[in-house]
C-alpha cells in the first residue's frame, strides 16, 4: 500500500514537471507580447512590435523553457526604451533563432543559471550615449553558466554586459559584435548595484569585436579568460585593472 502511494506521488510529481506542448507535441505558438511562467517549448509565429507603454516584450520566469523565435522579429519602440526578452529567476532556458531590434536591452538574464542565447540577431539604432547605459544587446546580471554563442550583434553602444560577483562560469563565444556610430564598449565586465565585486571564472573566446571605442573593458572582476578574440578598436583594445584576468592570444587592430 505504501509503495503504491509513493508511486502515485512520484507519478503526480513527474506529470507536474512535464513541459507543456501544443497539439501533436509541437511547441506552443506565441503571436504577441506575453509572460512565460510555465515550462515547455514555445515558438514565435508572428513578429512582435511593442511601444513605450510596455517595458518588456517577453518575460521568462519559468525554468525548463525553450523559446524558438522561428526567424521572427521582436521590435521595440526605439529611443533606448524597452527590453526584448527578460529571463529572470529561471534555469534551463534556451532562446534562439530570431531578431531583436530597437530596444534599450535586447536580452536581459538576471538571477538565473544554465541559460543559452544562440543564433540571435540583435540590432540597435546607433544612438548617441547621452546618459549611461548605452543601447545594449545582451546583459547578464548575477547569473551563472550562461552561454552566449553565435549571435550577430550590430549598431549598438554596448555589445555584451556582464555584471556582479554571482555571475560566473559563463561562456561568450563565436559572436560577431559590431559597433554603431556611437559604439562605446564591445564587451564589459563590472560590478552590479549593491555588489562591489564583478564576475569571475568566465571564458570569452573567438569573438569578433569591431568598431567600438574600447573592445573589452573589465573592472573589479577576477579569473576571467579572454582568449583568441579579434578586436578592431578605435581607442583601446583591452582595458583591465585586474592582474588575474587573462588577455591571451587576442588579435588587436587599431581602427584609424
Amino acid at each position: 500500500m505504501h509503495a503504491r502511494v509513493r508511486a502515485g506521488v512520484c507519478l503526480a510529481g513527474a506529470l507536474l514537471a512535464m513541459p507543456i506542448l501544443g497539439q501533436d507535441g509541437d511547441p506552443l505558438p506565441i503571436g504577441s507580447a506575453r509572460a512565460i511562467s510555465s515550462p515547455g517549448a514555445y515558438r514565435l509565429v508572428a513578429d512582435i512590435e511593442f511601444d513605450s507603454t510596455r517595458e518588456v516584450a517577453i518575460v521568462i520566469s519559468a525554468s525548463g523553457v525553450s523559446l524558438d523565435l522561428n526567424g521572427r522579429q521582436i521590435k521595440g519602440p526605439g529611443g533606448k526604451q524597452g527590453i526584448g526578452i527578460r529571463i529572470t529567476g529561471a534555469a534551463g532556458v534556451k532562446v534562439s533563432n530570431g531578431r531583436i531590434a530597437d530596444t534599450a536591452f535586447g536580452v536581459v538574464v538576471e538571477n538565473s543559471h544554465n541559460v543559452t542565447l544562440m543564433d540571435l540577431e540583435i540590432r540597435g539604432q546607433g544612438l548617441a550615449v547621452t546618459a549611461p547605459p548605452p543601447e545594449t544587446a545582451i546583459m547578464i546580471v548575477q547569473s551563472r553558466a550562461v552561454a552566449v554563442e553565435r549571435n550577430n550583434i550590430s549598431n549598438v553602444g554596448l555589445g555584451v554586459f556582464v555584471r556582479g560577483s554571482q555571475s560566473w562560469g559563463n561562456r561568450i563565444a563565436g559572436n560577431t559584435v559590431t559597433a554603431g556610430t556611437n559604439g562605446v564598449l564591445g564587451i564589459c565586465y563590472n560590478p552590479a548595484p549593491g555588489d562591489p565585486k564583478g564576475p569571475r571564472g568566465d571564458l570569452i573566446y573567438n569573438n569578433l569585436i569591431s568598431g567600438f571605442g574600447i573592445g573589452i573593458q573589465v573592472s573589479a572582476s577576477m579569473a576571467n579568460v579572454f582568449r583568441e578574440n579579434t578586436i578592431v578598436f578605435r581607442s583601446s583594445a583591452f582595458e583591465s585593472i585586474n592582474a588575474n584576468d587573462l588577455d591571451m592570444e587576442n588579435i588587436k587592430t587599431h581602427l584609424q
